[in-house]
């Protein structure tokens, strides 16, 4: 019997997915796909910077139509990307995926992050092609062409960060040789998870016209990327104003349990959508709404892949570099100091106190159509802040 172990469905040490279901054999098996390209894609960042990257994988498989495409995450990352239609296998950092890349070989690396770990992978990984970044062996990493290296000083200069004006999936692209456009991200939820938010949406505002999701969730690292808890309560009512039937859906993450705890008791309007979803249920849910209020995190970026309208509200990150797909509206305080990237604000007046709900609400009162996707500086009566140098 021929063993054809070039097959995308060849499962090593166990029958392939036809052979289960039809006992079909290499030797005259119609479903035969083998495999021609093999690339390894290396992206360890946050979350929402993970499932962004997603938008390289249909340009990718155009292509390499024949791809077998392995992607090295952090283990919480996982989920994001272990349902992907594009993406054959996905190796977590926390698991056993340096047996891997020891022993096999690729025809094109991605290494997609300056960090040392990022580079370090994509330099061990066996491969006839890399592009982005590798380890140099001495602690450094080498950008491996001039978009990469590009990329690489904006991560290292503050001036220049803030002076770039060209998109994370334009950089993104340029690294990896693809044409433009940018792609969306790539997520769809499954179907358990459209129905439990079904229910869970049924039960807790049955008779909702339209629904709209405030997501409070911001990370960590930088203490000005939340909106203020005093500023979604006053939007909420301009929205209920306008349209008394519509649901403000409230959701976070796992850090944020305290403070939509406290916006729930004093806003008995908002449904609880709660701030233990898995990503699963946090798209279905994302899904499920009209549009979506949220901050430069992954609840962006889920909605970027699931469609839905997204309202963005940035102050310490760079709001130019958020890829709007037509569809989105990214605001910003019109201040000088915008993307800063400071984990703390040196002012007692910040950029996202000066985003007031009037003038969100203002953005968002038109219908979201392609010519209204912009990223828009919301002009201000005085500046508290200066430019930093």
């Amino acid at each position: 019997m021929t063993l054809r172990n070039d097959c995308r469905h060849y499962r090593m040490s166990e029958p392939c997915g036809p052979h289960k279901t039809s006992r079909a054999r290499c030797d005259d098996c119609t479903l035969y796909d083998p495999i021609a390209e093999r690339i390894l894609l290396v992206k360890l960042g946050a979350m929402g910077d993970v499932l962004r990257t997603t938008s390289c994988l249909a340009p990718l498989k155009e292509r390499y139509p024949r791809s077998h495409i392995t992607w090295v995450t952090r283990s919480n990352a996982v989920p994001l990307i272990a349902g992907n239609r594009w993406v054959d296998r996905v190796l977590s950092i926390e698991g056993h995926y340096l047996e891997y890349l020891q022993t096999e070989r690729f025809d094109l690396v991605l290494g997609l992050e300056a960090d040392p770990l990022t580079a370090a992978i994509a330099a061990l990984a066996h491969a006839e092609t890399k592009r982005g970044f590798v380890a140099d062996g001495r602690g450094g990493v080498i950008p491996l062409n001039a978009a990469a290296r590009e990329w690489w000083h904006l991560g290292l200069d503050d001036d220049l960060k803030q002076r770039n004006r060209i998109s994370y999936g334009e950089w993104l692209y340029a690294i990896c040789d693809l044409p433009l456009p940018v792609a969306h991200p790539v997520f769809e939820p499954s179907a358990q998870a459209l129905a439990r938010v079904a229910q869970l949406l049924r039960e807790r505002c049955p008779e909702a016209h339209g629904r709209v999701c405030f997501n409070t969730g911001a990370g960590s690292r930088w203490n000005e990327k939340r909106w203020k808890a005093r500023y979604y309560g006053e939007l909420a009512g301009m929205i209920r104003a306008r349209n008394p039937g519509a649901a403000v859906v409230l959701v976070g993450g796992p850090e944020e349990t305290d403070f939509n705890r406290a916006l729930l008791a004093s806003n008995p309007g908002f449904v609880d959508g709660g701030v233990d979803n898995s990503v699963d249920d946090f798209a279905a849910l994302i899904a499920a709404c009209d549009w979506i209020l949220t901050s430069d995190s992954l609840g962006y970026h889920l909605a970027c892949a699931v469609g839905t309208p997204a309202v963005c509200l940035v102050g310490p990150t760079s709001p130019w570099e958020l890829d709007l797909y037509g569809r989105n509206r990214v605001l910003y305080s019109h201040l000088d100091c915008i993307a800063c990237y400071r984990r703390t604000c040196p002012f007692a007046t910040t950029c996202m106190d000066l985003l007031a709900p009037s003038a969100i609400w203002s953005n968002v009162e038109r219908p979201f159509q392609p010519e209204h996707a912009a990223a828009i500086a919301i002009p201000i009566a005085h500046s508290p802040a200066q430019a930093i140098a």
